[in-house]
């Protein structure tokens, strides 16, 4: 079992900045494309769009920032903005 699967908490952020991105789709960064079942794709929803504004002054597009909040979500359940954030940044490190 790889580290995303043991995982059972987002990171939490260093600070409350926003991380410089690379605007990727997470398959492109290695992260597989996880779906969230039916009743978390409400919250991926809403997680995308608390982050978008961010996220677009990162150069990401929606389809970006909308794979990576189903994939978060799917992962963890739930998470705030700088959560999802500071995942983000892990993931494109790894």
């Amino acid at each position: 079992m790889n580290d995303r699967h043991e995982r059972q908490r987002p990171p939490e952020p260093e600070d409350r900045v926003a991380p410089d991105l690379e605007p990727a789709h997470p398959e492109e960064t290695g992260v597989p494309d996880e779906v969230p079942d039916a009743m978390q794709i409400e919250a991926a929803n809403l997680l995308a769009n608390k982050a978008r504004s961010i996220l677009h002054d990162q150069g990401f597009n929606d389809e970006q920032i909308d794979a990576w909040a189903t994939t978060y979500t799917a992962e963890f359940g739930s998470g705030d903005v700088h959560q999802f954030l500071a995942w983000i940044a892990e993931e494109q490190q790894r």
